[in-house]
Parts: C-alpha cells; structure tokens; sequence
C-alpha cells in the first residue's frame, strides 16, 4: 500500500464516522434544545427529564437509521478487505 492509499482510507473512515454519527447528534441536539426551551418557559429545572427525552429520541433514530449505518459500515469493510487481497 503507497502513503495515497492509507491517506484516503483515512480520509474516508472519518468521513464514514462523521456521516454516520450526524444523524444521533443531530437528534439529541434537537431534542435537548426543545427540551430546554419548555423548561425554561415552564420554569422545572429537572436534568433527568432532559436527559431521558435525549436518551429516548437517540434509541428511536439509532432504529431508524441503523440499517443504513450497518449497510455504510459493510461497505467501507468490503473496500478495505478487497484493498488487502489486492496486496
């Protein structure tokens, strides 16, 4: 393997990691900021209500999309093991 290849390998693992974790945080972003929004107006200064609305909007996008990051994940793997027989 020449130094191009490892560096975009490199390059598109942290791009895999990015793409594939936007969507998680992206969500507890979201939900975190409504959640502190309501809480604000409502006047309640609970943390486990945040924490658990987070908690819950993480799980259901996990679901969501989790069968498009394992088909990512599968992917790139192909693409590293074909690389390797290719030594």
């Amino acid at each position: 393997m020449d130094p191009n290849q490892v560096l975009y390998l490199a390059k598109a693992a942290v791009l895999l990691v990015f793409y594939l974790s936007m969507p998680i945080i992206a969500a507890a972003t979201a939900f975190g900021l409504l959640v502190a929004v309501f809480q604000t107006l409502v006047q309640v200064q609970e943390q486990t209500l945040a924490f658990a609305v987070k908690l819950v909007a993480i799980i259901v996008v996990f679901f969501i999309s989790g069968a498009w990051m394992s088909g990512q994940l599968l992917l790139f793997f192909d693409d590293i093991l074909l690389r390797i027989a290719d030594l």
